[in-house]
């Protein structure tokens, strides 16, 4: 489980940031939509197990960028598809005041 902390996130560049840091993306990630969609469809550093990523505080950056938060949640539901049906399956679960929506948790 990969846990991505977005409290305190009011916008894209931000978002993007934090998400090369908890999922370690390499240093070449262009830190744009199209760049964290490609690397979401890759994930070729990460070990081969199911991947199953939390978002944790995402209702700030909801209320203060819901373009940017609208456009990360189309961006991980193609991902998810893109993983579907495959030996390493994405999943992606929310956390809001430490309750979760995630069956695994």
């Amino acid at each position: 489980m990969l846990r991505i902390d977005l409290a305190g996130c009011t916008g894209k560049a931000e978002l993007l940031d934090r998400f090369a840091a908890a999922l370690h993306f390499p240093a070449w990630f262009g830190h744009n939509w199209d760049a964290l969609a490609d690397l979401l469809c890759d994930l070729s550093w990460l070990p081969a197990s199911p991947r199953h990523l939390v978002l944790a505080g995402q209702a700030e950056l909801q209320t203060a960028d819901p373009e940017s938060h609208a456009t990360l949640l189309e961006i991980l539901d193609d991902s998810i598809a893109y993983w579907s049906g495959t030996t390493t399956p994405l999943s992606v679960a929310i956390e809001e005041d430490g309750r979760s929506n995630d069956p695994e948790a």
